[in-house]
């Protein structure tokens, strides 16, 4: 065994020894390696004791090193003495750099040109990047889903899941590691210098070590604290909150904060983070109630997969709870089913990554159009360098080395121009962060990380690359010395380069009308839904939010909205005031299937869904809606068995089409609860689920008699929000100083808002496409000019010969258009193939809409012809006498 051991030790010497020796200069290892590994060998057997030969190894291989680091650097200075001192590359970038000086008008708007194609891909890139490739801030996201229930009988494909459902799913999954639930809501935070409303998430005790959450300050949850009958008091702060509200007071942890009127113990602070961390200000446990609601789909669900579990195993796992379900509680649970979706969908909605993948495109082909024109310019001026070229040659210089220089100037423009890109990304983030619509998350977070200045550096290396080939090939083809005897004659590149600068001129045309019809679509989009009737109306209108704690009861919450009604109606200038327990324009809200007593009960699966509101009376006359049928609600309509409802117009022509709804019965929660209530009128469609949305299913219940908050105020009158504001803070002072006022904007402000994320991607297609039109016309323009530049002499004889400036004109401009036209035919097929991305973002018009297809080819074409026409009017005041004698 001593001798194998001996024989391994020395096998590993000679391998270390020979690792070593790689640092020789591989002339020396192919003559003496041998020799040197055999006496290395001799003299390691001589030794004695494990330690004298582990010192002789590295000692030895320190040698090797070192003899051949030496000897490598005795190479190189005895090579840099037969050669010059600059290297080949940095002599290319010092000779370009001053070849660049020396044109600084050229300089300026190459640079110019790329830094507007790589600063809008940096910047909308750093959007891409903060909100879909950034990973979710959860340990191993991988395994969290969300859980959604869905009822096939009724056509729901995903829905919330009520609370029973959820906590059976908790108690009988056998493929996570823990499921957990938040129910949005709001809460008021009293006992400071004013009332603050939050927005409130209560969370089971699990939620966020599902979500595999560190803290920042304290802790979250602990398992029971969300048990039946439990008054757990306790509050985790969100960063925002935490900041905002609280100044990032460390010593915040074990302090009681009043939260609608009631003390909790703050016991931790969440990281930073999206999405779940910030869904709420505030967390709360979400205690298990005994006799729970199957009927009401209010929380959103998440799980955590066990190890090794897939998802269609953990779906088939849930789905069979859900089967046993639906056997115990078919009145509640029939056809119920559950659907599972990875958290890679969790950041953004499929029109958010739909159209920010839109934006990149965008900044591509603006990339992409930017990158022809400066090819076009190095193309021209490389051909104006035909006989400095020639020159170098014939100095000694190759033609591998001429286009490397050609490359070299291209690189050197396009670092450069990055250079100013980044500066302009930076803005146009700060721009975008300014402008933020509120509906793309993670917005805030978007900056120039590492990832960023990488795809920066990429599409700059693959800028200058696709910008110089055609420059650098050009310089490596042609007669030089037929440059030479002919001076500056006849350097138009020859007809192979003009067919270059055409097809150039027409992918430019081409890119450029797919940019402006994507944009044109979302402006004539954007119109149809300014224009479209909301159903009611918006012009000194305002709104505001009260949220009301649970100790109000229905007896003090009608109170409360009778003596607000009361005060702010009697303000001078204020012609109504009502409530509604829903935001106008919210996007979301509750629902209910419906159906009419007196006619046969439709199937299960064809039960149309209605959003239901509470409203005072007063509320349709408030906003402009008609009462077409019927008659509004008074204070005698109390929320109570048998329940009155008014309901819209849909509603009513669905169930009784060519009839009169007033005084017939309608069922609602039709297959859960099943309850009748009389129709006394029929109000107005509107479009409350936003203005690309249909108008609304609507069922309308008195909000007397109900404990519903929050309390929404509709307020019309000649005042400007501004000026009503302090009256609506005096009227809720004088009635409870201990409730906030939030949300005090405008119907007009609330319309923007609606369609916020609509012109915020609108605005940025548009600024782009506006871009890629100046771009491209400026390099239509300077082909054209450059060609005509080329063929003074020739238009010189064509007008001595006799043909009219007329036919000479159009001649010219017709040699012009041709690429043009070649390009919009192409950007037009382009377009239809492209546009069809954009069917989600559309609202009133088809992708295909010929008018702006139209616009758009005429726009551009009008605009090309004159950009051909300029410079060819200018080629006619030729002299023809100078134009012979140089010919």
């Amino acid at each position: 065994m001593s001798e194998v051991r001996a024989a391994r030790g020395e096998s590993l010497a000679v391998l270390v020894f020979r690792l070593a020796a790689l640092a020789l200069p591989w002339g020396v290892r192919d003559e003496f390696l041998d020799e040197m590994v055999v006496s290395f060998r001799e003299s390691y057997r001589l030794r004695r004791g494990g330690w004298g030969r582990a010192g002789y190894v590295i000692r030895a291989a320190a040698d090797a090193v070192r003899a051949g680091w030496g000897a490598r650097w005795r190479e190189r200075n005895s090579q840099s003495k037969r050669r010059p001192k600059v290297s080949m590359l940095w002599q290319d970038l010092r000779y370009g750099a001053r070849t660049l000086i020396k044109s600084p008008g050229f300089t300026a708007i190459a640079v110019l040109t790329l830094a507007l194609g790589i600063g809008a891909n940096a910047a909308i890139f750093s959007v891409v990047d903060a909100v879909l490739l950034q990973p979710l801030p959860f340990r191993e996201p991988e395994r969290l889903v969300e859980i959604a229930e869905s009822r096939v009988d009724r056509g729901w494909e995903r829905s919330s899941m009520t609370h029973a459902n959820f906590w059976d799913l908790q108690d009988q999954n056998r493929t996570f590691d823990g499921v957990a639930a938040l129910r949005g809501g709001s809460i008021n935070l009293t006992g400071r210098d004013f009332p603050e409303r939050l927005n409130l998430g209560s969370v089971s005790a699990e939620f966020f070590n599902v979500l595999g959450v560190t803290p920042t300050l304290g802790r979250t949850f602990a398992r029971g604290e969300d048990a039946a009958g439990r008054d757990a008091r306790l509050a985790v702060l969100s960063h925002q909150l935490w900041t905002r509200s609280f100044g990032s007071d460390s010593a915040i942890v074990g302090r009681t904060i009043t939260l609608d009127g009631q003390g909790y113990a703050v016991i931790g602070v969440l990281p930073r983070g999206e999405p779940w961390l910030d869904a709420a200000d505030i967390f709360v446990p979400l205690v298990r109630q005994p006799n729970a609601d199957r009927g009401s789909f209010e929380l959103a669900v998440i799980g955590r997969m066990a190890r090794g579990v897939t998802l269609a195993g953990a779906g088939a796992d849930l789905n069979g709870i859900a089967r046993r379900l639906a056997g115990l509680y078919p009145k509640d649970d029939a056809g119920m089913g559950v659907v599972l979706f990875p958290s890679s969908e969790w950041v953004a909605s499929e029109s958010v990554r739909r159209a920010l993948m839109i934006l990149m495109g965008a900044v591509g082909f603006l990339l992409l159009i930017a990158c022809v024109n400066l090819a076009n310019l190095l193309l021209a001026r490389a051909t104006g360098r035909l006989r400095e070229r020639a020159v170098r040659a014939a100095l000694g210089a190759s033609r591998g080395q001429l286009a490397r220089q050609m490359l070299t100037e291209s690189l050197l423009l396009s670092g450069v121009g990055a250079a100013l890109g980044l500066l302009l990304a930076l803005g146009m983030v700060t721009l975008l962060k300014a402008f933020d619509p509120g509906e793309i998350p993670r917005l805030a977070q978007v900056n120039l990380n590492l990832g960023v200045l990488g795809f920066t550096a990429l599409a700059t290396l693959m800028t200058g690359l696709l910008t110089g080939i055609l420059p650098a090939i050009q310089a490596a083809r042609g007669n030089l010395a037929g440059t030479l005897r002919e001076g500056e004659r006849n350097q138009g590149g020859g007809r192979f380069m003009g067919r270059v600068r055409s097809l150039l001129v027409a992918i430019e045309v081409a890119a450029s009308l797919a940019l402006l019809v994507g944009a044109g679509l979302l402006l004539r989009s954007f119109g149809e839904v300014l224009t479209v009737s909301r159903g009611f109306e918006t012009e000194h209108r305002i709104l505001a939010e009260v949220a009301l704690p649970e100790s109000y009861d229905a007896d003090r919450v009608g109170r409360f909205i009778a003596d607000f009604t009361a005060r702010v109606g009697g303000v001078p200038g204020v012609i109504s005031v009502a409530a509604v327990s829903m935001r106008p324009l919210r996007g979301v809200g509750t629902g209910m299937g419906f159906a009419a007593a007196d006619k046969p009960a439709p199937a299960a699966d064809a039960v149309p869904w209605a959003s239901w509101r509470l409203v005072t009376k007063g509320y349709f006359r408030t906003l402009g809606v008609p009462i077409v049928r019927g008659r509004d609600f008074t204070e005698q309509d109390i929320l109570s068995k048998p329940w009155r409802v008014i309901v819209s117009r849909r509603v009513a022509d669905r169930l009784w089409p060519n009839e009169d709804a007033v005084g017939r019965q309608i069922i609602l929660w039709k297959g859960q609860s099943d309850n009748p209530a009389e129709v006394i009128g029929v109000a107005g469609d509107m479009r409350d689920w936003g203005l690309a949305e249909d108008p609304s299913l609507a069922v309308y219940f008195p909000y007397y008699g109900a404990q519903f908050s929050p309390v929404f105020f509709v307020v019309h009158g000649n005042s400007t929000t501004e000026a009503l504001r302090p009256v609506l803070r005096q009227a809720l002072g004088e009635l409870d100083a201990g409730l906030p006022l939030s949300r005090v904007q405008s119907l007009e402000e609330l319309v923007g808002d609606s369609v916020a994320s609509r012109r915020f991607i609108m605005l940025l297609l548009a600024t782009f496409a506006a871009v890629a039109l100046l771009l491209a016309l400026a390099g239509v323009y300077g082909v054209l000019a450059y060609a005509v530049s080329r063929r003074t002499s020739e238009i010189g004889v064509r007008l001595a010969l006799g043909s009219s400036q007329g036919a000479v004109l159009r001649l010219i401009v017709a040699q012009g258009m041709r690429p043009v036209a070649i390009g919009l035919l192409a950007g037009i097929g382009g377009a239809l193939a492209l546009s069809r991305l954009m069917t989600s973002l559309l609202f009133g018009i088809t992708p295909t809409d010929a008018v702006t297809y139209a616009g758009v080819a005429l726009l551009l074409g009008g605009a090309a012809l004159l950009s051909c026409y300029l410079p060819a009017r200018q080629a006619l005041r030729v002299d023809v006498v100078a134009a012979l004698r140089k010919e």
